[in-house]
């Protein structure tokens, strides 16, 4: 009996040994499928996934007795970097993580001495949360969608982009390293082109509003201002609208709010920007090189872009300066799922007439009835502008997104004059309003689609009302409108990391009318009057390689039929750019564009002269289908905090007509058509110190126009053609204030002098000199400005902003324009139309923001 029971002990011994051996495992470096089978004998469980998931994956696993089954899966997710999913009682799922899932983040951010930096921002862009770090430089946040971008910023440092992907079930929390941008500026691509917020990649000027410095005659970020202190970019006229970029005219530009063309971009008759730069988010502009996916216009393209990611919080701003006030709001409406923002903007000069108005008036009226009016008290002049924008943004799930925008501006002058017998009123009013709606899927991390359809609508209405003892004798009216409505459809592919495909169909249905038109009580006289609409059908395709640092590769092809004409375009579109060194790179760009809509000037109706430009579609008889072809061929060069760029470009655009030209034919009142040839040069220099930066822009323009049966078939210089052009700008900051300084010069705009004035008739004649053949005087002056932002302690969510500018410091007088005419009235009169510049004008702001 005792033997026997030895026997037992001893086997039950055995058995127990063996059953830990077998609940042990020490694997290192084995294949994950290798490892399953033992895991589910040693924990009684199942896993399910899918062999091609698993494959490949090797990890060091070591158990036992004591060891838990969530110990073993944290360790298997952080080496495998798959999901391990509890799906059952006892059945775990493997699988790759996805967008659904969410990963815990933590870390310590440090300097290059492996100091703690305190108070960094942690941007999350996928659940759009901010995070600053404590005094230890640690954050965390427990819930960050798997795979999402991580921007870790601060001033003075280079910016580090993480994935969520990489904090995966680490043990301890990650340690990071951020770089000083001053020992790194010649390393990386350039972060700012004239100042913060202002970049410069693959010649696409980056205006991000909500970071931008202040620059020279500015205390706010005008949108159309900004982009004038690029060299290559003129405004002979000294208007914010008036944007002649490289020797084209401004309604050759493709002028876009959020998908919507806009046919009218100016305030005060073009002196400010009809864009609310607070509502913005940033804006991209070409010169040169698009994208095949912009069409319509032969010239700069502006894409102007609101904010695109649903509010978390209740933000926005409100603010005044000595011409109008403003305000904007953005308020989440569902929890990361819908938010709205508005805003609207109105001047106050009906109600109250500053120094500022005054010095903006001045400039804007001369040489109209409303500035000879005299004494000025003897008329009333009721003006204003305002304009307001909607947007809606709307999350449905992490992969669609639905965005609903609205745009409109107005323009509304009333001036009224009398005596005892007569009275006169000019009434005009302009408006711009544009609809926008659009749908992006994210299909997988290759590709997404987007399809969106716009409306926008024009109306320019002037009439000029002559009565006479309470009677209406006489309406003299100018009316000019344009209906555009149009849909989209976008995809974007990535081929690889390094290579892209995008492509897409646009349709637009453009209606534009105009008619100028005399009416009395006894008859209806029509000068002149169009009416009729064009379908446009385009499709588009782009292929893009880049490899960081090094090369840059871009061919586009864009098919544009215009139905109505029956005339279908072939536009090739080619950028390409190469790195030659750490700091030295090259690139050159060619391409063919079409442009059916333009503006004619009009000199037939009234002597206001204010809004004298008229829209109007190509046809087959008067106006053609305007196409241009571009090159340009540049290179810059960036080290030791020096940033130099050349760009050299040709430019010729066929098919133009005396009347779209923009200059007052002296020969006769027939349409001619002709050519353009533009070729010029842009050079820009920058130095950067710690506090302080200082750069200037050299550009040099010739523009010569040549048509049929005028100057015998010569060429002559273009209308607004200024040959030379220097910009000198000046940044400094120190604590919380901002100071800008600017200096323009360049040559006097080309003008046709007047050799001989006949007025022996009853109708005075004009005897021309050559074409364009003289220039006006030099132009120059000097701008200022200042911001001090602040805040008060009782309120430390809210800030504060005060600004100062002051332009044409030293009170120049400049000539902008000089132009020799006669009346339309009976009254034949010669008429010397002298336009000069604002004198000093000095201006105030104050803003919140909260």
């Amino acid at each position: 009996m005792t033997r026997f029971l030895c026997v037992c002990i001893l086997l039950w011994n055995i058995s127990v040994f063996s059953q830990e051996k077998t609940n042990i495992i020490d694997a290192q470096n084995k294949p994950l499928s290798q490892i399953i089978p033992s895991l589910e004998k040693q924990f009684d469980v199942k896993f399910s996934y899918i062999d091609a998931t698993i494959i490949n994956k090797l990890v060091s696993l070591q158990t036992n007795t004591e060891t838990n089954l969530e110990e073993v899966i944290d360790s298997l997710e952080q080496q495998s970097k798959l999901k391990f999913e509890v799906t059952g009682e006892n059945f775990i799922t493997i699988r790759k993580y996805a967008k659904k899932d969410t990963v815990s983040v933590c870390g310590y951010i440090y300097n290059e001495n492996s100091e703690p930096l305190e108070k960094i921002r942690v941007f999350f862009k996928a659940s759009r949360i901010n995070i600053n770090t404590n005094e230890k430089g640690y954050f965390e946040n427990l819930e960050v969608p798997f795979n999402s971008a991580i921007l870790i910023s601060a001033p003075g440092f280079r910016q580090k982009v993480l994935n969520a992907s990489e904090f995966v079930n680490k043990n301890d929390c990650i340690k990071i390293y951020l770089i000083n941008t001053i020992e790194t500026l010649d390393e990386v691509v350039i972060q700012e082109y004239l100042t913060k917020g202002i970049t410069l990649n693959k010649k696409v000027v980056n205006i991000d509003l909500k970071d931008i410095e202040i620059l020279p005659g500015l205390t706010e970020p005008d949108i159309l201002q900004s982009i004038q202190l690029t060299p290559g970019v003129n405004s002979p006229f000294e208007t914010a609208s008036g944007l002649y970029v490289r020797g084209s005219a401004p309604n050759q530009n493709l002028v876009l709010w959020n998908g919507i063309k806009t046919y009218h971009q100016g305030h005060f008759f073009g002196m400010l920007s009809a864009f609310n730069p607070y509502v913005v988010k940033e804006v991209d502009f070409s010169k040169s090189g698009v994208s095949a996916k912009y069409g319509d216009r032969i010239s700069g393209v502006i894409d102007i872009k609101t904010e695109n990611e649903v509010a978390e919080r209740f933000t926005g701003g409100a603010g005044f300066n000595m011409i109008n006030a403003d305000a904007v709001v953005h308020a989440p409406i569902i929890k990361n799922k819908l938010s709205l923002q508005v805003s609207g903007r109105r001047s106050y000069s009906d109600v109250l007439e500053t120094f500022t108005y005054k010095q903006f008036a001045d400039r804007v009226f001369q040489n109209t009835t409303i500035a000879e009016t005299n004494p000025l008290n003897e008329a009333k002049n009721d003006f204003f502008y305002a304009d307001y924008n909607a947007n809606l943004i709307a999350k449905l799930s992490d992969f669609d997104k639905i965005e609903a925008n609205m745009l409109y501006s107005k323009n509304d002058l009333d001036f009224k004059r009398s005596d005892d017998l007569m009275s006169f009123n000019d009434n005009l009013i302009t408006e711009n309003e544009g609809y926008n709606i659009s749908w992006k899927h994210i299909w997988n991390n290759k590709l997404s689609i987007k399809s969106s359809g716009y409306y926008t609508r024009y109306l320019l209405n002037y009439q000029f009302i002559t009565e006479e003892s309470g009677t209406t004798t006489e309406i003299e009216s100018k009316k000019n409108s344009v209906k555009d409505f149009g849909a989209a459809l976008d995809l974007n592919y990535s081929l690889s990391d390094s290579q892209k495909i995008l492509g897409g169909y646009q349709f637009s249905n453009n209606a534009i009318k105009y008619a100028f038109v005399t009416t009395t009580p006894q008859y209806e006289l029509i000068l002149d009057q169009d009416d009729r609409f064009l379908n446009t059908h385009a499709v588009y395709g782009e292929y893009t390689y880049e490899t960081p640092k090094n090369f840059y590769f871009s061919a586009g092809l864009r098919l544009n039929h215009y139905a109505e004409l029956d005339k279908s375009f072939i536009e090739p579109r080619v950028f390409i750019q190469k790195n030659l060194s750490k700091y030295w790179e090259v690139n050159a760009t060619g391409e063919y564009r079409s442009q059916a809509v333009s503006q004619i000037r009009e000199s037939v109706v009234s002597d206001l002269s204010l809004e004298n430009q008229v829209w109007t579609l190509a046809n087959k008889e008067q106006f053609p289908i305007i196409t241009s072809y571009q090159f340009t061929l540049g290179s810059s060069f960036k080290k030791n905090k020096w940033y130099f760029d050349i760009d050299t470009y040709y430019k010729q655009i066929d098919d133009i007509t005396s009347l779209t030209a923009g200059f007052i034919n002296p020969i006769d009142n027939t349409y001619h058509t002709g050519e353009s040839r533009v070729y010029g040069i842009d050079f820009f220099l920058k130095k950067r110190f710690k506090n302080y930066k200082t750069w200037v822009s050299y550009s040099y323009i010739n523009t010569q126009n040549k048509f049929e049966d005028i100057n015998n078939n010569e060429s002559f210089p273009g209308n607004w053609n200024i040959e030379h052009t220097i910009k000198w700008s000046h940044f400094y900051k120190i604590n919380n204030f901002q100071f800008s300084l600017g200096w323009l010069w360049h040559t006097g705009k080309a003008f046709t002098n007047v050799s001989g004035i006949d007025e022996s008739g009853n109708l005075v004649l004009l005897d021309f000199g050559e074409i364009n053949g003289n220039n006006l005087p030099v132009y120059h002056r000097l701008d200022f400005s200042a911001i001090y932002d602040f805040d008060i302690r009782s309120t430390p969510n809210v800030r504060y902003r005060l600004g100062l500018s002051v332009l044409n410091l030293y009170d120049r007088e400049n000539l902008l324009n000089r132009e020799f005419r006669t009346t339309n009235s009976l009254d034949n009169r010669f008429v010397n139309s002298d336009i000069f510049a604002l004198g000093i004008t000095p201006n105030l702001s104050f803003r919140v923001f909260w």
